[in-house]
């Protein structure tokens, strides 16, 4: 925190030091190519990319339409589980014992579930897929 002018504090951001060290590297054209793509595909510069790997991190790449639609889906699926979850609380413990108590009801419950858990299982397989 800094005070300005006016006795008024103000939040500063750490600053990183400067990166004063140097390091050539020297690649054949393939690796060269295969550098560029990758630092492309992880929107960084050569030199972040490299810079990012050289301390260990592994550079993510950003998400890809399926992986977007994924996530989507999977947000759908919790706001519907919240949907239910809602539905029943708002019933008093008496009407909900009644209607776990029916046969048709507790049907149509397990269909709901079992559609929920297949769109989850959708969603986990596309992810992996992608690993």
């Amino acid at each position: 925190m800094t005070k300005d002018k006016n006795n008024n504090t103000e939040k500063t951001s750490k600053k990183r030091p400067p990166k004063t060290r140097h390091i050539d590297v020297r690649f054949t054209e393939e690796h060269y190519d295969l550098v560029v793509h990758n630092a492309r595909l992880s929107g960084r510069s050569k030199s972040t990319y490299l810079h990012d790997l050289g301390i260990g991190h592994k550079p993510s790449l950003p998400m890809t339409a399926e992986q977007e639609e994924a996530l989507k889906g999977l947000i759908g699926a919790r706001s519907e589980l919240v949907y239910v979850r809602n539905a029943l609380h708002a019933l008093p413990q008496t009407e909900r014992l009644k209607l776990f108590k029916r046969a048709d009801f507790m049907e149509r419950w397990l269909q709901g579930i079992n559609t929920l858990i297949e769109e989850l299982s959708r969603i986990r397989d596309k992810f992996l897929d992608m690993l």
